[in-house]
């Protein structure tokens, strides 16, 4: 369903959003709240995902409990889809610069960002993520020396949304106030 606008039958979808802390909620509840297209709302009362009963005396024996114009059922079927990814990248070559000044703008860049270091991958290259307004993404950047005091940087941006593209615009801004 990528890139689809295929609609349910009745045009509506349950979303469930699982966050680990309350900033990803936060986040998450703000987006949906904001959302411009269509009819977005919370649910009233109790929802319950229920499995293997019988819908029919389930049912029968709420409405024994609450009035039946209070409750109401629907059909589940998970929707197959996956966000989009989204890939910017950054090539430079810096002439006449230590790569520990390199390293040293890379990092403070990402503590500007507020990035959370995740190690580095099995290529050795340093890892971190990155939650912008923009969305969130992951950040690997290498920085080999070359010779004659010539260093490479490579920066790869993995994410959602707008994320990718806001930060590399912003590494390569704040990348050149710091080696110029």
């Amino acid at each position: 369903m990528e890139g689809s606008t295929e609609m349910s039958e009745d045009g509506a979808y349950l979303v469930v959003v699982d966050y680990e802390d309350e900033r990803e909620r936060k986040r998450a509840e703000y987006l949906l709240d904001n959302w411009e297209d269509g009819t977005i709302e919370s649910l009233d009362g109790m929802s319950r995902v229920v499995r293997d009963v019988d819908i029919d005396e389930l049912y029968d024996q709420l409405a024994a409990k609450v009035p039946e114009e209070e409750l109401s059922a629907y059909e589940l079927n998970r929707v197959d889809t996956e966000a989009t990814q989204v890939q910017a990248t950054i090539d430079e070559t810096f002439d006449d610069v230590e790569a520990e000044r390199v390293e040293w703008a890379m990092e403070s860049i990402m503590k500007k960002r507020k990035a959370v270091d995740q190690g580095s991958t099995t290529d050795g290259e340093s890892l971190w993520a990155v939650y912008t307004k923009k969305g969130r993404a992951e950040i690997q950047y290498d920085i080999r020396e070359r010779e004659q005091n010539t260093v490479r940087l490579h920066v790869v941006i993995d994410g959602f949304g707008e994320a990718p593209e806001f930060l590399r615009e912003f590494i390569e801004e704040e990348i050149g106030y710091m080696i110029a």
